[in-house]
C-alpha cells in the first residue's frame, strides 16, 4: 500500500443542506469512501476478506471543519496510514479545494480488523502488517 492516496470528488447537489453549503456528514462519507479506495489500490479485497468474516470496523472518529463545501465544488481527500499496531490503524485526512487552495477539513479515523461472527477485533497478522506503510507527516496538498 502506498504510503499517502488521493482521492477525488466533485459536490453534488444532494450533498447540500439547508444551509446551502455540504452537510458535514458527507465529510465523514468522503473520509469512508477514501479509505476504502486506498485500501483497495494497496491490494485489500474487501469482498474477499467479508467472505472470510473478517472487516474493519471504525472506533472512532474526529473532524475539525474549517470552511464549507459549496455545490461543484472539485475536491480531493488525502488520506494515509498515521500509527499501525498490531491491533489498530490510525488513519488522517485532509480535505481540500484545490481551486482556491483551502483546507475544508481535518480528520482521523481509528480502525480496528473484527471477526465479524463473534464482533470481536482480531490482531493483524505479520502479512498484513508487513504491508502498511506509515506516514510521518501529512503528504503536500495538491497545490504544494
Amino acid at each position: 500500500m502506498n504510503d499517502s492516496f488521493q482521492y477525488n470528488h466533485t459536490v453534488t447537489p444532494d450533498e447540500i443542506d439547508q444551509q446551502d453549503h455540504v452537510h458535514n456528514l458527507r465529510y465523514l462519507r468522503w473520509t469512508l469512501s477514501a479509505a476504502h479506495a486506498h485500501s483497495a489500490a494497496g491490494g485489500w479485497d474487501s469482498q474477499a476478506q467479508l467472505q472470510r468474516g473478517i472487516g474493519w470496523v471504525v472506533r472512532s472518529h474526529d473532524i475539525t471543519y474549517r470552511a464549507a463545501a459549496l455545490a461543484g465544488d472539485e475536491l480531493v481527500v488525502q488520506t494515509w496510514l498515521s500509527e499501525v499496531t498490531p491491533m489498530a490503524i490510525r488513519r488522517r485526512y485532509v480535505i481540500a479545494r484545490p481551486a482556491d487552495r483551502t483546507v475544508l477539513a481535518k480528520a482521523e479515523t481509528r480502525w480496528v480488523l473484527v471477526d465479524l461472527r463473534d464482533r470481536k477485533a482480531i490482531r493483524l497478522d505479520p502479512e498484513t502488517l508487513a504491508s502498511l506503510q506509515v506516514r510521518e507527516s501529512a503528504p503536500p496538498l495538491p497545490w504544494q
